[in-house]
């Protein structure tokens, strides 16, 4: 399929030059990309995305009927999560940045929202200004819908007095001024809100750790009614949205894990429960399509190249045919207008860092907008193959290969190998560019990235197959992809490393402490090292009959009946079974896993006679969210890599 000519790309060379050479710097990768987050306004006329400039991040407009850009708001000192359109004249811009708590000594990430009203200019923090707000909450960066009549959104936020047990409170906030009034009270269980457009409320969430009770309660009918209970150790359902026709909810088992789903269920308001029709076996929901206030359109599912189903079937043949016409990319739907007669794509195949494609139904005209990373031209970007290998118990397990740029079959023999397992372990790599694999692949490395076991993407009993396999069967899945490699002639067996962050950081040392003679270098960013100290913190840290234990409990391990196995898994207990040198890097902010897991694995390896050097990222969080942290984490690791197995 054909993309008209991009239209951004010679305004976006004004902002920093263009690398035109096969080997770009390594900043072109380490840095955030220059195009991001992409959005159209509700009636198509406008996009807004994010730039990147010497570092900071700015609010930038395109009007589609004029044609001008203009730059809007810079975003210094906080971390921009995401943006989207209110309206045609407010922009949402969601960011976080990391504090210390107000009722002891941990760190937490605090999100927030602001609008920016396009016609002004102006910049207004949501909820800044509302009285009752409690001090101990962290999360004022969520938008459950939207009343265009009157300017406001709705926002769930704890309020109470210091002392009081906060209620999760529905409040009605002005786009104009930040100040929000509570809207429907709730209470100390509730965990979200659904609203229509008029300020009805649909929908309460309450969920009790105590209990274990779920339960979804309704003011619809102007009174308070329970319209479906549930119990599990761990909340059972969420609430995803609702269907158009307002007829019913949408919600979706939970296991814990993650926000990806592997099925929807309708619940009418008079009690009626259904399949909702959009799940597909093998496969998990990893993206729902719906308005600001929650109409569902839509879903988008995982796999190493994504596929979608919506309920509208002329819409469902527009984004279809556009997948079809690129077979071997990842075609994401990023955006829309609110009629969908305008959908943004980003779409990544080899020879692109991410294109940004608006399609216009009207006119069936397919129009690139932007690169993501225009310093880094098409000849640069490694092929990528999706492949899939044996566990040695037979399971078949998928995996991401991305190959040094500039070979072709008759040269993908013998060469260094670098393995990149994810984070999560709920989580999946699938076809993009990555920007720390797409460095090694450039620097002549073929990347191995494997979706172990305990994977979501691949349906619930994939990633089921994990829990409690840390440092088992998981582990294996990562060391039997490296061996087929090895076997097939791909790789030399004398010239691996293995590089991970967070539980990829863990099967990292994982694999430096139990599969030894297997590699020769081993980078740990954000790792967990010690298990039974992870769960400690977590326990200390929450409540405790809160369900994120039970959730670790089951997937990981009781750290009461299981201490022992916990320990044996742990690397910071086997640092004398490395032969490989460590390098360890770990932000300082880090909120997910704490700084004290490197910590304990430096000193351990140290006092074990053993390789190691440990980087602190001052003022960094767990996901290496500023460009400067991710510059010198992959100088780093980069560096380290070159010095143990060098590519020719």
């Amino acid at each position: 399929m054909r993309v008209a000519g991009t239209v951004l790309l010679m305004w976006l060379a004004g902002l920093t030059a263009v690398a035109q050479v096969p080997q770009p710097p390594l900043e072109a990768y380490g840095e955030l990309p220059k195009v991001r987050d992409m959005t159209i306004s509700p009636d198509g006329s406008v996009i807004a995305f994010i730039t990147r400039d010497e570092g900071v991040d700015l609010i930038t407009v395109y009007d589609a009927v004029s044609g001008d850009f203009s730059h809007r708001v810079r975003l210094d000192n906080v971390s921009t999560r995401d943006i989207w359109f209110v309206d045609r004249d407010h922009l949402m811009i969601f960011t976080s940045d990391t504090s210390e708590t107000y009722y002891g000594n941990f760190k937490y990430e605090f999100s927030a929202a602001a609008s920016l009203d396009l016609r002004t200019n102006d910049l207004t923090w949501m909820l800044y200004k509302a009285r009752g707000l409690s001090a101990y909450q962290s999360g004022l960066g969520r938008v459950v819908g939207h009343d265009d009549g009157h300017g406001t959104v709705f926002m769930p936020a704890y309020m109470g007095k210091p002392g009081d047990d906060p209620s999760k409170d529905l409040l009605r906030v002005d786009l104009k001024t930040g100040r929000g009034k509570v809207h429907k009270r709730g209470t100390p269980l509730t965990t979200d809100w659904l609203v229509d457009p008029d300020g009805t409320v649909i929908a309460r969430e309450d969920y009790s750790n105590a209990t274990n009770e779920y339960e979804i309660v309704s003011y619809r009918s102007g009174k308070k009614e329970t319209v479906f209970k549930a119990k599990g150790g761990v909340p059972p359902y969420s609430i995803v949205g609702i269907k158009d026709d307002r007829s019913a909810l949408i919600l979706a088992p939970t296991s814990g894990a993650d926000e990806e789903y592997t099925d929807l269920i309708e619940v009418g308001f008079d009690g009626h429960i259904g399949p909702a029709g959009l799940s597909r076996p093998g496969a998990d929901i990893e993206h729902i399509y719906s308005d600001p206030n929650q109409s569902v359109s839509g879903v988008r599912y995982s796999g190493a190249l994504p596929s979608y189903k919506f309920y509208d079937p002329e819409v469902d043949q527009a984004v279809a045919a556009v997948v079809a016409g690129f077979p071997t990319s990842a075609v994401f739907v990023t955006s829309r207008s609110e009629d969908w007669s305008k959908i943004l794509y980003l779409i990544y195949d080899n020879n692109t860092t991410g294109q940004y494609v608006l399609q216009d139904r009207a006119t069936g005209q397919l129009m690139g907008i932007a690169t993501r990373r225009a310093d880094i031209p098409s000849e640069a970007v490694a092929d990528i193959s999706v492949v899939k290998y044996p566990a040695r118990d037979g399971l078949s397990i998928p995996a991401i290969l991305t190959w040094p740029v500039g070979t072709d079959a008759s040269a993908r023999k013998n060469l260094p190998l670098v393995v990149m397992p994810h984070g999560g372990p709920a989580s999946h790599d699938y076809v993009q560019f990555d920007w720390m694999a797409q460095y090694f692949a450039n620097r002549g490395y073929l990347v191995l990235q494997p979706n172990f076991r305990g994977s979501d993407g691949y349906g619930k009993n994939f990633q089921e197959a994990g829990y409690g396999e840390w440092g088992g069967k998981m582990q294996d899945d990562v060391t039997d992809g490296v061996l087929t490699l090895i076997q097939n002639g791909t790789v030399d067996p004398q010239r691996i490393c293995i590089v991970g962050g967070s539980y990829g950081g863990y099967a990292a040392l994982a694999g430096g402490a139990y599969t030894p003679g297997l590699y020769k270098c081993v980078v740990a960013i954000a790792p967990v090292s010690d298990l039974p100290l992870m769960i400690k913190d977590e326990a200390e840290f929450l409540q405790k009959n809160h369900w994120i234990l039970a959730y670790l409990k089951e997937a990981i391990g009781d750290i009461r009946r299981d201490r022992s196995r916990l320990e044996a898994i742990s690397p910071v207990n086997a640092a004398d079974q490395f032969l490989a040198p460590v390098l360890l890097i770990h932000g300082d902010d880090d909120t997910v896993v704490p700084l004290e897991q490197s910590e304990v694995m430096a000193k351990a390896l140290e006092a074990k006679g053993k390789s190691v050097t440990f980087i602190k990222l001052k003022s960094e969080d767990h996901w290496l969210s500023h460009g400067a942290s991710r510059k010198a984490a992959l100088r780093a690791a980069g560096k380290f890599v070159d010095d143990n197995i060098g590519a020719d």
